[in-house]
């Protein structure tokens, strides 16, 4: 797989440094790591611009990943991952887990004898486990009503959830004319 990224270079000293890596899907992903809090935050977007999933990770003393909640497109809790590392701070491998605890994927880390990280090889250990991520949605037609949200799979707004009981609704204009 390639990748375009788009990164001018960065003072070693900055705080904040994002990235945007764009793939050959027309998918993108913005990556913000924030090393007075040692966070990572990735967020995926499909070629339609809706957000599939948000990753946050918090890093280690050393800048790298060491456990980290994966959320779908609609910000639901989706699983949670967790890095091992050898005796000398190397990652040496990548566990993601659904939300009953179950390993779904294992990301294995290797390095040659001079150290030197080898590609990376995924492991999907139980397929069955991994979670359901449900893209965002993006509505725009603008047509919903404040407090409406627009499902993925039907045309008409729903009712967003709320505290306060909802006034009776109008008809549309085309209720009102063909009587629905």
């Amino acid at each position: 797989m390639t990748s375009a990224i788009a990164q001018p270079a960065a003072p070693a000293n900055t705080p904040i440094v994002a990235k945007s890596t764009y793939h050959p899907d027309n998918s993108h992903s913005e990556t913000i790591v924030d090393k007075t809090t040692n966070e990572l935050i990735e967020s995926t977007y499909n070629a339609g611009g809706a957000l599939v999933s948000k990753k946050h990770y918090l890093l280690n003393e050393r800048g790298l990943p060491t456990q980290g909640h994966i959320y779908d497109g609609r910000g639901n809790l989706v699983a949670r991952s967790q890095v091992y590392f050898d005796a000398y701070g190397r990652a040496t491998e990548m566990r993601s887990f659904n939300l009953n605890g179950q390993c779904y994927q294992q990301v294995v880390y290797e390095y040659d004898a001079r150290g030197v990280a080898k590609k990376p090889k995924v492991v999907n250990v139980n397929p069955s486990a991994a979670p359901s991520i449900k893209p965002g949605v993006i509505d725009f037609t603008n047509n919903a009503a404040p407090g409406m949200v627009m499902p993925p799979q039907q045309g008409a707004p729903v009712q967003a959830p709320t505290q306060a009981p909802a006034e009776p609704k109008k008809k549309s204009f085309f209720g009102r004319l063909f009587g629905k």
